[in-house]
């Protein structure tokens, strides 16, 4: 993979003719050759068979290899092809994770550049969602969603991808750019390099290559709404969807300094400087020594760097950059967006999970009932900041660039108002209920968040014929949910899903969802619920300088903190 700026602008050029992806003539386009139809838990790739095992009524691959190890010399570099196998690999247990800080501890391999695979049995072109794992780009893993519910009731193939994290997937350094044309976002290349693998391997575990969607939660559906905006990716994949993901993009001359700070005291500790200044200066340079020592970094040294708090806050870990390589200069409003089918997901409530519990505000010299109600407000404005950032803000930005649909879809079981509200730890509609949905899992929330019973399962139906809808054509309209249009300025709609206890109490309906912060903050200036030194609190210590706070910031003239 010879990545350079004249790479990007020629994929540019061919996503603009429509070339970026081999074509087919118009007659395959009509009526497609059969797949073939495969069975059994031992499946062919281009480097070699894989073992699976059987669960449920689908199959499931784990840590399928797309790519070499990324260590030694090839860290920091494009991923390259696996070493191909001959005897059928063990692929029948979920393997480690890509290496990140877990629990204060470093833990994962650099091993990373695997797929878990979730198919029917015997299926055959069967729509393809291609999933990346949240985390902030610092932490997460494939298992984040078990896909099996999602292959089996919307019939698809689910491909979770493994990619590099924290400062081993995004590093701006300029001594680990060897040209001026090279990029520091390696993740994307990751990302890159599996829909690659899939176009290619997935019809021998029943998928179709040309029928694949990307799609990511959190930080993952960042990293798919920045796919859109790179040439790069065109023809790699033909819809997406984003789950709890806005757009974002940083600066690589900024990131590269906080980067050299973080590594600073590291070339302290190597008595390579006296001062943490001199090192970051160092760092700065595009030496080959600092490649070198880089390079001979042990990888469980750099998961502590920039991994702490900082929760929806680009500046706590830059990322995504914006580097005239993989992803345009000067971010999405320079960006000519992919053309593809886009769906949007956000919940009502989804800041519960990033704001500081009571006991927090309590040590933060608040009493009880202050602190009890320094949580609701900035649960309250946070989620809906969030929301709007999450789906019709990204849809305004993206609906006149893509020429394609833009679909906004809203969650709001387990909001406030919902016929099955959360209660428990103020959790409401909290980010990744999506995941729940698709997977019948609680992920991590069991016994917290009570995501069961027949209202929850009806929902989870719902929710997932919708998703295979789009999977199938890029239209999510299906049964039994009303008919729904694209998010338009002029028409700017949303599915607002929820569900009582009971099986027949499904609520769809379709409501206005504008991308107006300005009347969330005429809100919130307007709301004296909360005495108003805790209110100042929240807005300049809690809400201030994250994704979504853009024009709060504007407002009230907070800084990033």
């Amino acid at each position: 993979m010879n990545l350079t700026r004249r790479s990007f602008l020629k994929a540019g050029a061919l996503a603009a003719a429509g070339l970026a992806a081999p074509a087919l003539p118009a007659a395959a386009q009509d009526a497609p050759a059969p797949s073939p139809v495969f069975r059994g838990a031992v499946r062919p790739t281009a480097w070699g068979p894989v073992q699976g095992r059987q669960t449920g009524a689908s199959l499931v691959w784990y840590g399928v290899p797309y790519g070499a190890e990324p260590s030694g010399a090839l860290r920091w570099q494009p991923p390259q092809d696996p070493a191909p196998w001959a005897a059928p690999l063990d692929c029948t247990a979920p393997g480690p994770m890509a290496l990140q800080l877990c629990n204060g501890m470093s833990a994962g391999t650099e091993d990373c550049l695997r797929l878990d695979i979730y198919a029917p049995d015997g299926g055959a072109g069967l729509p393809v969602a291609v999933y990346f794992h949240g985390g902030g780009n610092r932490t997460g893993a494939t298992l984040e969603l078990n896909g099996r519910r999602l292959a089996e009731q919307a019939g698809c193939v689910v491909v979770s991808v493994g990619y590099r994290l924290g400062l081993l997937g995004f590093n701006a350094l300029p001594a680990l750019r060897s040209g001026p044309d090279s990029t520091g976002n390696y993740a994307l290349l990751d990302a890159a390099k599996a829909l690659d693998w899939v176009q290619e391997n997935i019809a021998a575990f029943g998928g179709d290559g040309r029928n694949v969607t990307a799609m990511g939660f959190s930080a993952g559906g960042r990293d798919v709404l920045a796919m859109l905006a790179s040439p790069y990716f065109a023809g790699r994949f033909q819809k997406a969807v984003s789950l709890s993901g806005g757009l974002s993009m940083a600066d690589p001359e900024a990131a590269a300094r906080q980067t050299a700070q973080a590594l600073a005291p590291l070339a302290v500790e190597d008595g390579l400087f006296a001062a943490p200044d001199e090192a970051a200066a160092w760092l700065l340079t595009p030496g080959e020594d600092v490649r070198r020592w880089l390079l001979g970094l042990d990888p469980a040294r750099l998961c502590p760097l920039m991994a702490g708090g900082g929760g929806l806050r680009m500046n706590s870990f830059p990322h995504l950059f914006a580097d005239g390589v993989v992803l345009p200069a000067g971010g999405f409003g320079h960006a000519s967006q992919n053309s593809v089918p886009l769906l949007l997901v956000t919940g009502r409530t989804e800041f519960s999970l990033f704001n500081p519990l009571a006991s927090q505000y309590q040590a933060q010299g608040l009493s009880q009932v202050q602190a009890a109600q320094a949580r609701e407000f900035a649960t309250a404005y946070g989620s809906e900041l969030y929301r709007i950032h999450n789906g019709a803000a990204a849809a305004q930005t993206l609906a006149p660039r893509t020429g394609a649909p833009v679909w906004l879809c809203e969650l709001a079981y387990g909001a406030p108002d919902s016929r099955s509200p959360i209660t428990a730890l103020g959790l409401g509609s909290y980010h990744g209920i999506s995941l729940a949905l698709l997977s019948g899992e609680s992920n991590g929330l069991a016994g917290i968040a009570g995501l069961s019973g027949p209202g929850f399962e009806v929902l989870s139906g719902a929710f997932i014929g919708a998703v295979g809808a789009f999977l199938r054509s890029g239209d999510p309209n299906a049964a039994p949910l009303p008919s729904w249009h694209p998010w338009t300025s002029a028409d700017p709609a949303a599915l607002v899903l929820d569900a009582g206890p009971e099986a027949d109490s499904l609520s769809a309906m379709v409501r206005p969802a504008p991308a107006d912060y300005d009347a969330v903050l005429d809100r919130l200036d307007a709301d004296n619920s909360v005495p108003a030194p805790v209110k100042d609190r929240v807005i300049r210590t809690v809400l201030s300088g994250r994704f979504f706070s853009a024009a709060l910031d504007r407002r009230y003239h907070t800084s990033a903190l």
